[in-house]
């Protein structure tokens, strides 16, 4: 069975279409970086001839809440419009629990777009609506962050692992079509301050998680259960804990052992999974299906934070105004930016990364050409 994931290459479509392949299905990612637009419509013709399943699992390229709801809205309309054209018996959209409680955030008025416009095309249709993700801990934090301090609410949550998102999509796109809405969150339910605080403890962060019933989430104020699925909602098997260890090996996450302290242009190769990116010094480094690649840590275009945007394949997008680099060789693949990145080599020795931010131009070249 052919399954297109649209958003193939990031951080859940990536689990995702090895999942499938592994389960014998023809899983096929698709993404800008493999010449699938669905803002233009650029590939999508050929991508979904002879597929039966697309799932979407794309993000928009910017967090504003504006060109959030046209990203969704855009991309929702074209997509639908050429799967009704190829005969697609299902479709499938990754969501997030409580989203029409969470309209002060920008993002969510965008979603809940998308999925009313996925329930009206009469094709035959399944929303999975997840949880918060485990590898969203630093960015939560660095939304709430004011000096050295995190304030938080202490509002219940039940996030999970990207690799359970992937697990519960991928289960839902193999079945029939549910013509309805799925949830699915982690085994564990915590209180957000604490989430963060065990969370930023096990990445030896030196920031202090402070309980602020008045703190926001992302801009917004948070009732009580306004993160949390219902209560039939389906279970992850994985624990923040046992995520934690994984992160690095060997360690027991609740109680980490002080390792040796990073110079200022060193990571830990287990804080930075697949697909995802951190920022080290002035410097963004990013994770590219196991292959490091480091650039200047802002924008080319108005110094948006590069670090923070989505990462599908070598291609970041720019959260300001949507700007897009290939992260490995600093190229600008969209504008408004028009300037490439400095990109850095990177080296890596066990468990500890090293960017070379004082490499001479020869050896950036280099590695921009490489």
């Amino acid at each position: 069975m052919k399954i297109v994931v649209i958003g193939g290459t990031g951080l859940v479509g990536s689990r995702l279409v090895r999942k499938l392949r592994e389960h014998g299905h023809d899983a096929v990612a698709a993404s800008p970086s493999s010449g699938v637009d669905t803002i233009t419509g650029e590939g999508l013709a050929e991508v979904l001839r002879g597929a039966s399943v697309v799932v979407d699992v794309s993000q928009s390229p910017s967090f504003e809440a504006g060109a959030v709801l046209k990203f969704f809205e855009t991309s929702a309309r074209n997509l639908l419009a050429h799967e009704s054209a190829a005969g697609v018996a299902h479709h499938v959209a990754l969501s997030v629990v409580g989203s029409e409680r969470l309209l002060e955030i920008g993002y969510f008025p965008g979603k809940i777009a998308q999925e009313k416009l996925i329930k009206e095309s009469g094709i035959p249709y399944s929303i999975v609506r997840a949880t918060q993700f485990f590898e969203f801990v630093k960015s939560i934090a660095d939304a709430s962050t004011d000096g050295n301090q995190v304030r938080l609410a202490p509002v219940l949550m039940q996030p999970m692992a990207a690799d359970d998102v992937a697990t519960a999509v991928g289960r839902t796109a193999v079945g029939a079509p549910l013509n309805g809405t799925v949830e699915v969150g982690g085994p564990e339910t915590f209180r957000l301050d604490e989430f963060v605080r065990r969370g930023l403890r096990a990445r030896n962060d030196p920031r202090e998680v402070v309980t602020d019933p008045q703190g926001r989430y992302f801009g917004a104020s948070l009732s009580e259960h306004a993160l949390v699925p219902e209560e039939d909602a389906q279970r992850a098997e994985t624990r923040f804990e046992d995520w934690l260890k994984a992160q690095q090996p060997g360690v027991a996450a609740a109680v980490v052992s002080q390792p040796a302290p990073l110079e200022d242009n060193e990571f830990r190769v287990a804080a930075v999974p697949p697909g995802s990116a951190s920022l080290v010094g002035s410097v963004a480094v990013f994770n590219v299906a196991g292959r490091f690649c480091a650039t200047q840590a802002k924008c080319t275009h108005r110094q948006g934070p590069l670090s923070e945007g989505p990462l599908e394949g070598s291609t970041v997008t720019c959260p300001w105004h949507g700007s897009q680099f290939n992260v490995c060789t600093g190229a600008v693949l969209r504008g408004p930016a028009r300037d490439p990145l400095m990109t850095y080599p990177v080296t890596v020795d066990g468990e500890i990364g090293r960017i070379e931010a004082g490499a001479p131009a020869a050896a950036k070249t280099a590695l921009q050409t490489a």
